[in-house]
């Protein structure tokens, strides 16, 4: 990805988290699907449109995983690879397969997959205290990591982005966010 589609993703993520913060804490998690499309207005087709479906998860049927977001995300990811079937009852329970399935199936030429993220809020254990923080942790075609993180009461989030390395200290959502951007990636047409 270009720098300045890694800017507008990151910029995307950010006004995830404002909106977010301006909802409240206590939100359930959300997952998000960032795609890309040529400008309608852009006659060369080098000016790209990103657009970012917000994707609710239902936060008591996700208790269901065992390590909720962590074993939710691969899951989600095995359902939607082409010789899988994608109606499973227990991911159904979590989030609308059926629209995810028609993002990803949208036939608009030059549509491309930016990301996958999830907003969710966690706890962050100091040796000290514990703090409340809100996360949004994304995995982008390139397989960059990004992750923005905001503790109750700070007046603006930290924002981390790796490239695509193994880090020891990934978040857990960080594997399956990877395996949804596999799974969910188009071929490059060739000329």
């Amino acid at each position: 990805m270009s720098f300045n589609a890694v800017h507008t993703l990151t910029g995307c993520l950010l006004d995830v988290e404002a909106n977010a913060d301006l909802l409240g804490w206590g939100q359930p998690p959300l997952l998000l699907l960032v795609q890309d499309r040529p400008a309608p207005s852009a006659a060369s087709g080098t000016r790209r449109q990103m657009r970012v479906a917000h994707l609710p998860l239902n936060d008591t049927r996700l208790g269901r995983y065992r390590a909720g977001l962590a074993d939710f995300l691969p899951d989600l990811a095995a359902a939607l690879r082409a010789d899988r079937p994608v109606g499973r009852p227990a991911l159904a329970a979590c989030v609308d397969i059926g629209l995810i399935a028609d993002l990803l199936a949208d036939p608009t030429p030059g549509i491309r997959l930016l990301a996958w993220a999830v907003r969710y809020e966690d706890v962050l254990v100091a040796p000290d205290e514990i703090h409340e923080v809100r996360r949004i942790d994304a995995v982008d075609a390139d397989r960059r990591g990004y992750q923005i993180t905001r503790q109750r009461d700070e007046p603006r989030p930290v924002v981390c982005i790796d490239e695509p390395l193994g880090h020891d200290d990934a978040p857990a959502t960080r594997p399956g966010l990877t395996r949804l951007v596999e799974a969910a990636s188009r071929p490059t047409p060739t000329s």
